[in-house]
């Protein structure tokens, strides 16, 4: 009989031996529910994001391909950003994140005589702004005198000479959420699109971008260094139902009918017909439908309405950008200041294992912002932020409407069905008009958040003779 090998067996949960010591500068991962880690590097810092997802994104410019962290609802934008040993020993590391809406617009200025040359406006609105200050000081010796008097001087090898241990932060952002139905934080969105005057003798581009970023300054207390900045871009894309390519052309189980308006009282009625709800992706269409009734009932004038009736369909989207923060939560009751006998080597007057409240330059309400500072020199500093206040933004607000798309069509060329029972035959409208509206996934997505919003709107007319009848139907792109 072949006596057996013995076998290894690994205990995931056992500890390692009590002499065991991780080295400094090697700081394990934090606790993260995110298992996607995306680097950025500059000359003096380095940032690590983690994420639940990334994406693949050209460098602008470059046939190369960088992964970007993607985030959701409910997400916390979390990382670290570690120090070049480089750099001085104090100064101060910021961590912002920021939100900011980008649109360039074409206004065209054409006289009938004189044909002008169009303005070109560029409108940014930073919606969400965030950011946690972090000081940094030398790191003392965690030896005492007597261990200085009476321990064994080592040898110090050729690795350890001049190479102070790496200084790292982490930070966590949570992403907010809206204080009302229907409010939501906009998507991560890029678009160039060809806009052409009202001559068509020309053509412009318009731009509209959403774009997040984390952002780490370093700043040295003394000045000897150059300002150092790492931008690190992110994505947003909240959760939306799904939505399938294949399933947009099968028609929707219900409609809902909305009546047009005149100005005075008409001889007949008419209405525009969409799916319910109004939400529509920007890879898909929106059908509906436009009929009419005579009242009363006039076989005479249905013919002519049927004939000579102009009937106007109109995708409208209205940008408005209104600098005004949103309300924040109450100030919370100021922190009593701390003791100047605290020895923290990160901040003078940061006590070890203590909740700040600090005080930002150029903010009407003061930020709420929770540093943890280390135990020991290898464990990385933590900055978590709970909330904070947009920056002074310039009152001045911008609103521009403008007509994407219009159909027009020249009567009514359907007369619905004849229907064996009598009421629903007398309920049967004298005619109606059936068309479709196809979008772009170029097109701007659905906007409504404090200080800047991007709605659409169907706007339908029908015109006879003398009259005219309206209706303006708010929709949802997503």
């Amino acid at each position: 009989m072949m006596p057996l090998k013995p076998r290894l067996r690994l205990d995931s949960s056992a500890l390692p031996p009590s002499s065991y010591v991780q080295a400094a500068g090697f700081e394990s991962r934090p606790a993260s529910s995110h298992s996607h880690v995306s680097s950025f590097r500059s000359l003096l810092l380095d940032m690590q994001v983690y994420s639940p997802s990334v994406k693949m994104v050209k460098q602008p410019g470059t046939e190369n391909t960088v992964s970007r962290p993607v985030f959701g609802d409910h997400d916390k934008v979390e990382g670290k950003v570690m120090l070049d040993p480089s750099c001085s020993q104090s100064g101060r590391l910021t961590i912002s994140i920021e939100g900011a809406f980008e649109y360039s617009t074409v206004k065209d200025d054409v006289d009938d005589d004189y044909p002008c040359s169009p303005t070109v406006g560029n409108h940014r609105h930073v919606f969400l702004s965030s950011s946690a200050i972090i000081h940094i000081s030398p790191t003392p010796d965690p030896r005492s005198t007597i261990r200085e008097a009476f321990g064994v001087r080592k040898r110090p090898s050729a690795s350890s000479l001049n190479s102070p241990a790496c200084r790292s932060c982490e930070f966590s952002f949570e992403i907010p959420s809206g204080s009302r139905p229907g409010e939501e934080m906009p998507p991560t969105f890029s678009s160039t699109t060809l806009v052409k005057n009202r001559q068509r003798r020309r053509s412009y581009m318009e731009k509209a971008e959403v774009a997040y970023r984390v952002t780490a300054t370093w700043e040295a207390s003394d000045g000897s260094e150059n300002q150092a900045i790492l931008e690190a871009p992110i994505s947003f894309q909240p959760d939306v139902d799904f939505q399938s390519l294949d399933g947009s052309s099968i028609e929707p189980e219900s409609w809902l009918e909305m009546p047009l308006k005149s100005e005075r009282p008409i001889p007949f009625h008419c209405a525009v017909t969409l799916p319910r709800p109004q939400t529509f992706s920007r890879c898909s269409s929106i059908p509906y439908f436009v009929v009419f009734t005579t009242t009363p009932r006039s076989s005479c004038l249905t013919k002519e309405i049927a004939a000579d009736a102009t009937i106007a369909i109109s995708l409208i989207r209205k940008v408005t950008i209104n600098p005004q923060g949103p309300q924040l939560p109450p100030t919370p009751p100021e922190t009593p200041p701390p003791s100047d006998e605290s020895d923290s080597p990160f901040s003078p007057a940061t006590p070890r294992h203590r909740l700040l409240k600090r005080r930002v330059a150029k903010l009407t309400t003061p930020s709420l912002t929770v540093v943890r500072t280390p135990r020991t020199p290898e464990e990385p500093f933590a900055a978590a932020v709970k909330y904070k206040p947009l920056p002074e933004l310039p009152q001045e607000s911008f609103s521009e409407t403008r007509t994407l798309e219009t159909q027009i069509c020249i009567g009514f060329p359907k007369r619905p069905r004849t229907q064996k029972n009598l009421q629903a035959q007398h309920n049967l409208p004298d005619g109606l008009y059936k068309g479709k509206l196809q979008l772009s996934k170029d097109m701007l997505p659905g906007v409504d958040w404090p200080g800047v919003s991007v709605k659409y709107y169907l706007d339908v007319s029908v015109l006879f003779g003398q009259d005219a009848v309206r209706a303006r139907v708010p929709i949802r792109v997503i």
